[in-house]
C-alpha cells in the first residue's frame, strides 16, 4: 500500500512484487532455470530463498535460506546429505511441519516490508527513478509505500516507480547499504549476537528495514528481528550511539548552530546510521523533514576528521532487496534477544 503526502491529500495504489534471482559461484540464473530438488533449507529448516543461491550434490540442485547454509550442507557427511536428498524428493524434508500453511512451490518472497511497525525518514538526496538530487525541482515528494517512506524529485516518477518496483527498490537499497555500512556499530547479529564473519569472510545479512540497515548473521533472526523491530531498532540505535559520541564532529548543535549543553542535556537521535546531536528536542522536526541535508553535513565533518570515509561495497553481500531481505551465514546458536 503505498501513500502519497502532497498537501495533505492521501492517494493509495497496490505494492508490485519483486522476482527473486538465485546466486551461486557468480553466476545468476532465475527460478526457472534452476529447480531445487527441496522446498526447506537442510541446514536452516527455513523455506529456501532463490536470493540465498544453491548448490551441486550428486546432481541434484539443492536450495539454501542463507548463503552460509551451502557450505554448512557440503560439510555434511555423505550419509547425512543422502539422507535429506530423499527426504526432499519425497516432500518430506525437516522443517517443513511448520510451515505446512504455505506453498512450497513458491519459496518466501522478501520482495517488500509489510505492515511495518518502524521506519524513519529517507535520507538519500537523490531521485530513485531520475537520479535528480531532490529539492532541484521543488519540494520532494513524499510517498509511503507499506509504511516505508521514499521520496521523489516530481510528480512524473512515481508512476515509472510503480511500474517496476522490483528494480527501484533494488537501486534504493543498494545505495543504503553502501551509505551506512561504514557507520554500522557493531560486529555482531544484533538479534542473536553472533559473530557477522566466519574465517574473515563477510557472512551477514544486510536487511534494510524502514531505510535502515540492519546485519543478521541467519534467516531465523530476520524473522526474530520483523517480529518487534522497534525493540532492536533501540538496541541498535543505542549502540551507534555509544560509538560516535565520543569522537561526535560537532561541539555545535547540527541544525541550530548553538553550543551543545547550553539548553541542558544535549537531544540526540539517530538517523541512516548516523548520530545526530541538537542543542534541543525541537531541533529534531527540521532533520525529519530533510534527513539528506543534515546527513551530508554530518558525513563531511566524520569525513574530516579521518573517520567513517566511503567505501566500496561488494554487492555480492548486499542480499535479496525490495525491503532489503538479503541472506547470510547460519548456525547452531541461540536466537535469544
Amino acid at each position: 500500500m503505498r501513500t502519497l503526502i502532497i498537501c495533505g491529500a492521501l492517494t493509495c495504489s497496490a505494492l508490485a512484487g519483486t522476482p527473486a534471482f538465485a546466486q551461486e559461484g557468480g553466476s545468476q540464473h532465475t527460478q526457472a532455470e534452476i529447480k531445487p530438488v527441496n522446498a526447506m533449507c537442510p541446514v536452516g529448516k527455513e523455506p529456501i530463498v532463490p536470493s540465498a543461491g544453491t548448490v551441486e550434490y550428486k546432481g541434484k540442485t539443492i536450495g539454501i535460506c542463507c548463503p552460509g547454509c551451502g557450505k554448512q550442507f557440503l560439510a555434511w557427511d555423505e550419509t547425512r546429505k543422502d539422507e535429506f536428498v530423499a527426504l526432499a524428493v519425497a516432500h518430506r524434508e525437516p522443517g517443513m511441519e511448520g510451515h505446512a500453511d504455505q506453498d512450497m512451490e513458491k519459496p518466501a518472497d522478501t520482495a517488500a516490508i509489510t505492515d511495518a511497525s518502524w521506519t524513519e525518514p529517507y535520507a538519500l538526496n537523490t531521485c530513485p527513478v531520475s537520479g535528480q538530487k531532490l529539492g532541484s525541482m521543488g519540494d520532494p515528494i513524499v510517498a509511503m509505500y507499506d509504511g516505508r517512506e521514499v521520496r521523489f524529485c516530481c510528480g512524473g516518477c512515481i508512476d515509472k516507480f510503480e511500474a517496476n518496483q522490483a528494480k527501484y527498490w533494488k537501486a534504493i537499497d543498494e545505495q543504503i547499504i553502501k551509505a551506512q555500512l561504514p557507520y554500522y556499530p557493531v560486529e555482531t547479529c544484533v538479534v542473536s549476537g553472533e559473530p557477522l564473519t566466519e574465517h574473515g569472510e563477510d557472512i551477514a545479512n544486510n536487511m534494510v528495514y524502514g531505510n535502515r540497515l540492519v546485519r543478521l548473521c541467519c534467516k531465523m533472526c530476520e524473522r526474530e528481528f520483523k517480529a518487534d523491530p522497534k525493540k532492536f531498532i533501540e538496541k541498535l540505535d543505542s549502540a551507534t550511539a555509544d560509538a560516535q559520541r565520543k569522537d561526535y564532529p560537532f561541539d555545535t548543535c547540527v541544525v541550530a548552530g548553538g553550543e551543545l549543553g547550553s539548553m541542558g542535556e544535549p537531544a540526540e537521535i539517530v538517523v541512516a546510521g548516523r548520530l545526530m546531536r541538537f542543542c534541543c528536542a525541537g531541533c529534531k522536526p527540521k532533520v525529519e523533514a530533510d534527513p539528506a541535508k543534515y546527513t551530508k553535513l554530518i558525513d563531511e565533518a566524520w569525513q574530516a576528521n579521518g573517520k567513517f570515509l566511503p567505501m566500496e561495497h561488494d554487492a555480492e553481500h548486499d542480499g535479496d532487496h525490495g525491503d532489503g531481505h538479503g541472506t547470510g551465514g547460519h548456525g547452531d546458536h541461540d536466537h535469544g534477544g
